[in-house]
């Protein structure tokens, strides 16, 4: 019995593993109010410019978050420091109101792609700039916004 639980643990534990994996950070936000001023800013050093990349914007809210949706700022700041500024809506629920994401109790954790397939202009020390582009100031119900890039698998 022992032996089983080890060689399932050890399976758990090898298929973790993800070197798929580029940068993945969350940031809270507290209590779950997000201001319009309170941007969110993630670092990383990324000098692979040959291999294609996949962004994606992870959100954690509450099953009482009152929208269908999440429109996002997302201000990409270059080695060189120029920048670019996109505009992303993160769908979080059905028109019927079901939401899309999964999770235990009343928090849900959604994982949306926005680039795919994308090449590094340069090699350097990145800077991604998160914040919410809501009609509301500040909107309540998110607890956790972050940004993976993942290598794109072919």
């Amino acid at each position: 019995m022992k032996l089983t639980v080890c060689a399932i643990f050890f399976l758990f534990a090898l298929s973790s593993c993800n070197d798929s994996v580029v940068l993945s950070e969350l940031t809270a936000i507290d209590s779950g109010k997000w201001g319009f001023e309170d941007s969110r800013m993630i670092t990383a050093e990324l000098n692979d410019t040959l291999t294609p990349m996949n962004y994606f914007i992870e959100v954690r809210h509450g099953a009482n978050y009152p929208y269908q949706n999440l429109i996002l700022y997302f201000k990409t700041f270059y080695p060189n420091n120029t920048y670019k500024l996109d505009t992303i809506d993160c769908p979080l629920a059905e028109s019927s109101g079901k939401w899309y994401g999964t999770g235990l109790g009343d928090l849900l954790d959604n994982r949306i792609m926005f680039k795919r397939n994308v090449q590094l202009p340069q090699g350097g020390k990145y800077k991604f700039e998160l914040q919410h582009a809501m009609r509301s100031d500040t909107i309540e119900e998110v607890y956790d916004i972050g940004l993976r890039i993942e290598k794109a698998i072919n």
